[in-house]
């Protein structure tokens, strides 16, 4: 062959060499760590990985590589989501940042999924997930899926809350006889005025009930079957939640054990903190009986909204920065009365101590400290519930002004949830002075959220005229922390101005001037 043409064939060549694709990049295993904060990607076979923070729970992946991508299945949390891969394997590149090869390690054995497993399709069983029968997430937890775990647990959740509406339907929510069709009373107009005033109804109970504990309670061969799936596969999240699920039907010892197994397989901080305080208690200790009478004295805790109480004369609670609630006896448990919704719940241990049971401080352990060994008896106050006079449909100002009070309370909420607490205070007032529980702290609401000075006096007001100290009035007073309740009001106010000020300096929009006619 002739120079030239031996010349133009290698140019021929290298022409088609540079044609063909780049390779791929070959990625390692090991830890990646995060460029910015303290997250670690780490590779531990061609189709695991894991996601790892500072404190938290770690999160697990299905991967694989396609070419210069790294597809990554979220199965703790049931997403997908995809990285780009640097050429040399040693960086991946996502929408939250990048990650740095640290330190290379052999890679794990890579297991082959089952045909027809969940692990073998993921992606398209995480998109129908939420479609899923309990029997196929149940299926699908026992191959390690933690996302299905916790879909199983969040169905049976739901299907108890379901029996638990149907068996206590709530009077104030049902449909209002206007707009049952084929009735007499059906009218499609007075039907949209009914499902506004139920929807108003809905958001007021929502807001005040947001963080109760009214959640149902799981039947007992739901808990059995979801501590031995928390026994047999092990996630942090998962069995957290198992814990919250025995704890809240009252079996302390299986909560124990599904915390521990969340520490045990790597939960936050507060989870192992919460299984430590526990382990300390044995099985006597756990095993609690109802509260026969209020505690006397000081408690702490290392764990828990509330970490210090103080037990002291007439049920009250003191909670530091000069709060203090009230205590009650109901149902064989410690009750403490709050703002938030539900109540705080204690029950008494054998050991002398206290266990925090509701949603705010369970798994907490109380130990007395000292303070006062005797304390007078909780002030008992008279109270009325709000009467369901006014059912929905009705209108609630011809309710009020006959003295129905569900009329009134309909009223003052319509006023609030549209944001004019002034409007809705006299209303709030009519059932404080009837002696009903919510107007009073209602009222409350109202210098909360206006700082509005009168409310107090018209509080204390109330409260003197009964004359003996007992009206529910005295102990929304007496409970709560006027200059934190202000100091609110005043943040929210300053807050506004602050808005205020920056929509007057915002730039005015162009003027259109007149039309000119030709």
């Amino acid at each position: 062959m002739s120079v030239p043409r031996l010349l133009s064939a290698l140019a021929g060549g290298l022409l088609a060499l540079s044609a063909l694709p780049a390779a791929a990049a070959s990625l390692s295993c090991g830890s990646y760590s995060a460029e910015e904060g303290s997250a670690r990607f780490v590779i531990e076979s061609s189709s695991q990985a894991t996601m790892r923070y500072e404190g938290l729970a770690p999160t697990q992946y299905v991967i694989r590589q396609q070419g210069n991508t790294l597809h990554a299945a979220d199965v703790s949390n049931g997403f997908s989501t995809e990285y780009s891969l640097s050429s040399d394997g040693k960086r991946i590149t996502g929408s939250l940042g990048d990650y740095v090869l640290e330190a290379s390690s052999r890679c794990k054995t890579a297991p082959t999924p089952a045909a027809n497993s969940c692990r073998a399709d993921i992606d398209s069983c995480i998109e129908n997930a939420s479609a899923a029968t309990p029997q196929q997430l149940r299926q699908w937890c026992q191959e390690d899926l933690p996302f299905a775990c916790e879909r199983l647990l969040s169905s049976y959740r739901n299907e108890a809350q379901a029996a638990l509406q149907a068996a206590t339907p709530d009077p104030d929510l049902e449909e209002p006889a206007v707009c049952k069709e084929g009735t007499p009373q059906y009218s499609e107009a007075a039907c949209l005025a009914a499902a506004k005033e139920v929807l108003g109804i809905a958001m007021a109970k929502a807001l005040v009930g947001a963080f109760g504990s009214n959640s149902a309670v799981l039947p007992e061969p739901r808990l059995n079957e979801l501590l031995q799936l928390c026994r047999s596969h092990p996630d942090a999240g998962f069995c957290s939640e198992v814990a919250d699920a025995h704890w809240d039907a009252g079996r302390y010892l299986p909560a124990r054990e599904a915390l521990q197994l969340a520490c045990k397989a790597g939960a936050d901080e507060m989870t192992c903190k919460r299984a430590q305080g526990l382990a300390a208690l044995d099985a006597t200790d756990l095993d609690v009986g109802p509260a026969s009478s209020l505690p006397c004295g000081d408690y702490k805790a290392s764990t828990g909204l509330m970490d210090a109480l103080g037990f002291g004369n007439d049920g009250l609670v003191t909670m530091g920065m000069g709060s203090e609630l009230r205590a009650r006896l109901e149902d064989g448990a410690i009750h403490i009365r709050h703002d938030k919704g539900g109540d705080f719940v204690l029950k008494p241990l054998r050991n002398g101590g206290l266990l925090g049971i509701d949603s705010w401080n369970r798994y907490a352990v109380y130990q007395r400290t000292g303070g006062n060994n005797h304390c007078s008896a909780p002030k008992v106050f008279v109270e009325l519930p709000l009467p369901q006079d006014c059912p929905a449909g009705s209108d609630p100002q011809a309710c009020c002004n006959s003295g129905k009070l569900q009329g009134c309370n309909t009223l003052g909420h319509r006023h609030s949830l549209a944001g004019d607490w002034q409007a809705a205070a006299p209303y709030y007032q009519k059932l404080c002075q009837a002696g009903v529980r919510v107007g009073c702290e209602n009222l409350r609401s109202v210098y909360e959220n206006t700082g509005d000075e009168d409310i107090p006096g018209k509080l204390l007001s109330i409260c003197k005229r009964d004359g003996k100290g007992t009206h529910v009035a005295c102990d929304v007073y007496e409970t709560t922390n006027w200059a934190m309740a202000g100091l609110g009001a005043q943040l929210m106010r300053a807050a506004e101005d602050l808005d205020n000020e920056e929509d007057a300096d915002a730039p005015a929009p162009p003027s259109k001037g007149k039309s000119l006619r030709k």
